[in-house]
């Protein structure tokens, strides 16, 4: 199957026309329960962390976002992440790297409950990740100074460690926050169609946190095409698979747009 191409077909149709062992890098955020239709087309995401295992390399990552439905009538969590969670590390054989907590800041209203500003996106690897390239974008207050690091033993004794000077940028935290809606989320005004654009910038930043220029970034449930058209812009090859009719059409156009700016840029 060529890459750099956003195919109309599901996941699990794409998944498996794959080679095994052949994508480095999968960057996806799934329907959220059963929060959006989605063009009425269903989901099956234990068959697609099965799949994302067979088709996933050695070394290779899978940032997979969500955020679990509020259940109408019930008035709880659905815990679906929870499930998620265990079904890839116990049952398909994935280590979960890291746990991110993706901050949006919006003001969506609920009764009776404290405003939704986080997600997760869990960072699944299939053995020890081949590439992990931190981002180094946080404001050191004390840049410049020496820094005179300590550790402590398990017996409770206090070692002095190599001093070094504090760069005036160090790596990021766990929490990712980013401004959403507008062209915070997406440039193109066209693309808001979509009801569910995941933010630009947090796609981005998973692509360059776990890929290298030239590598393979997946993404098994495209929407509007958002970690496509991030990993054209950031020098990677790129894979969709999306079936809703609707959302294949924001896509294509939107990747074709991507494209011109590219050899514009």
């Amino acid at each position: 199957m060529s890459d750099n191409r956003i195919l109309h077909c599901d996941a699990l149709t794409g998944l498996g026309a794959l080679p095994p062992a052949s994508v480095p890098l999968t960057v996806t955020s799934p329907p959220y329960d059963h929060a959006r239709e989605y063009g009425s087309h269903a989901f099956d995401w234990r068959a697609a962390a099965d799949q994302l295992w067979r088709v996933t390399a050695e070394g290779g990552v899978v940032c997979w976002q969500y955020q679990d439905q509020i259940v109408e009538g019930r008035g709880t969590e659905s815990c679906t992440s929870a499930e998620q969670q265990l079904y890839f590390v116990r049952e398909v054989g994935f280590r979960l790297y890291q746990t991110l907590t993706i901050l949006t800041w919006n003001f969506r209203n609920f009764p009776r409950r404290y405003f939704r500003w986080t997600s997760r996106a869990f960072v699944f690897t299939k053995g020890r990740p081949r590439t992990v390239n931190l981002l180094r974008d946080r404001r050191n207050k004390h840049a410049g100074r020496v820094a005179r690091p300590k550790l402590r033993y398990p017996n409770g004794v206090m070692v002095a460690r190599k001093q070094y000077w504090i760069a005036e940028r160090g790596y990021r935290g766990d929490v990712w926050g980013y401004h959403v809606g507008g062209v915070k989320t997406a440039e193109e005004k066209y693309a808001h169609g979509h009801p569910a654009l995941m933010p630009e910038r947090l796609a981005e930043d998973l692509i360059l946190s776990f890929s290298n220029p030239g590598d393979l970034v997946l993404d098994i449930c495209a929407g509007a095409g958002t970690t496509c058209k991030m990993a054209l812009l950031t020098g990677r090859r790129y894979l969709g698979f999306e079936p809703w009719d609707y959302a294949h059409s924001l896509a294509q156009r939107r990747m074709a747009d991507a494209h011109r700016k590219l050899i514009l840029d």
